[in-house]
């Protein structure tokens, strides 16, 4: 289970960190493979996530630094896994912009997604299947797969991606609608070219039975955490 962000609000009132917390707990809880983060937590004190990686979140952002000199990325650039003897790998990747109005924008360093050549070629040859996620635009991920046309998939948290887009073999997979929504994507794992995408949204209301929802289901799947 993956998450591409855009979870923590972008309110700054007394809701604003309880609802983060909430999510965080989520993550962990659930055993999540990967999160990464989005123009919404960005806008965030990066001291937050870091703090949060370092309490077992799997962030994951490839291109995210912290100095001009580094050389390492903040947080982990991407996981690998297997799954019915398909092996995964999923790569964390934030565009330029998200960092814009960030309160560390002066201290962090996003390198342009799209020149991740080596760490991508390399990727593609040790996994059957490469997944991005992130917060991308239909032009920006559209790029992606310019630049990486060996790419499966994009799963994107950005709230102008409302369905499912092919742009050669890459599919970019919408997780950002806008208003009182669960966005969720199955992709289920049957061969080492499946790039088949489900779509699942529901409705938050209070009127809706919560052992019904999504999470629900999550929670009582019972995942345990994979090594």
């Amino acid at each position: 289970m993956v998450e591409a962000g855009n979870f923590a609000t972008l309110a700054n009132d007394a809701e604003a960190v309880p609802r983060r917390d909430l999510m965080l707990d989520f993550y962990r809880d659930e055993h999540y493979d990967a999160v990464t983060l989005g123009e919404q937590e960005l806008n965030n004190p990066i001291s937050t996530w870091i703090a949060a990686r370092d309490n077992g979140l799997p962030i994951i952002a490839a291109n995210l630094f912290m100095g001009e000199r580094a050389k390492k990325p903040l947080f982990e650039p991407y996981k690998l896994y297997e799954r019915g003897g398909v092996r995964m790998a999923v790569v964390g990747l934030i565009p330029e912009r998200a960092i814009e109005k960030s309160p560390d924008s002066t201290e962090i360093k996003v390198v342009s997604p799209y020149e991740q050549q080596k760490l991508m070629r390399k990727l593609n040859k040790r996994s059957d299947h490469l997944t991005i996620i992130g917060d991308f635009t239909i032009k920006e991920a559209e790029a992606l797969a310019m630049a990486y046309p060996f790419v499966d998939l994009i799963v994107s948290s950005n709230s102008l991606v409302f369905k499912t887009t092919y742009f050669g073999k890459t599919a970019l997979a919408a997780c950002g609608g806008k208003g009182y929504y669960g966005d969720y994507l199955q992709m289920p794992v049957e061969r080492s070219d499946s790039t088949d995408v489900r779509t699942i949204r529901e409705t938050l209301d209070v009127k809706v039975p919560a052992d019904t929802l999504y999470e629900g289901k999550v929670a009582r799947a019972g995942i345990k955490a994979r090594k």
